[in-house]
């Protein structure tokens, strides 16, 4: 006898076959996914299927943001405030690191 949880995922196919998945039709790279350590597989995988990304990666996305709009800008007064922002983020997403190597360290001592 399927269990209820079952029952939902058939009806949910059953309506949605045509659907398009992202990946339809290839093979799972679960290559990365067993990389993370065993405690932190779920965790990981939750925040990365929800869209969000870990405060260095979004810094990193927005440095390198800041650093094509200053390439593109053309107005010094803007592109000296985009600079002064660009440095800003390079120190925040340095201090993190920082802060990672310290608790690394506690961690393993």
């Amino acid at each position: 006898m399927p269990s209820p949880i079952e029952k939902l995922i058939d009806e949910w196919v059953s309506q949605n076959s045509e659907e398009h998945l992202p990946g339809k039709g290839k093979p799972l790279d679960l290559e990365e996914y067993f990389r993370w350590p065993d405690d932190k597989r779920m965790g990981y995988s939750l925040i990365r299927e929800a869209g969000c990304v870990p405060p260095e990666v979004a810094l990193l996305q927005e440095i390198d943001s800041l650093k094509q709009s200053i390439d593109q800008c053309t107005d010094p007064e803007k592109r000296r405030r985009l600079r002064d922002r660009l440095q800003a983020r390079q120190v925040e997403f340095n201090i993190h690191l920082e802060e990672r190597q310290r608790s690394r360290r506690r961690l393993s001592q």
